[in-house]
C-alpha cells in the first residue's frame, strides 16, 4: 500500500478514537449535582445509620470503577430494599455516567482529589 494512504489511515483512527473517548466519558460537573442530591444528602452524608458516609476520596479510581462496572451491580446489590428508588439520580444512565466521571475524577488517587461532597 501506499505510504501516503497507510499515514492518512492511521491519522483517521486515531482521530476516531479520541473523539469515541471524548464523548464516551460522562460529565463530572452534572455528576458532582446527582452524587450530592441523589446520595450524599440522601443517604451517604453519615447522618443514615447503616449507610457509610461517602465522598469521592472515600475510594480509589479503581474501586469506583468496580462499584460502577457491569451497570452499577455492585451498587444494586448493597442497596437491595429500595434505596436506589427513593434516591433522586436523575438522567437516566447518563446521569449514573456522571456521576461516575465526578466520583472517578477525584478520588483519592487521581490527580485532583476532592473531599468535600
Amino acid at each position: 500500500m501506499n505510504k501516503k494512504f497507510v499515514g492518512f489511515l492511521m491519522l483517521l483512527f486515531i482521530v476516531v478514537f479520541s473523539v469515541s473517548l471524548v464523548f464516551a466519558e460522562g460529565n463530572a460537573r452534572r455528576g458532582k449535582r446527582v452524587w450530592k442530591v441523589g446520595c450524599r444528602l440522601t443517604c451517604h452524608d453519615g447522618s443514615v445509620q447503616g449507610s457509610p458516609a461517602l465522598s469521592p476520596v472515600s475510594k480509589t479510581q479503581a474501586q469506583w470503577k468496580m462499584w460502577f462496572a457491569d451497570d452499577h451491580a455492585k451498587i444494586k446489590e448493597v442497596h437491595k430494599k429500595g434505596e436506589l428508588d427513593k434516591t433522586k439520580v436523575r438522567g437516566g444512565e447518563q446521569g449514573w455516567e456522571d456521576m461516575f466521571q465526578y466520583l472517578h475524577d477525584h478520588a483519592l488517587d487521581s490527580a485532583q482529589p476532592e473531599t468535600c461532597g
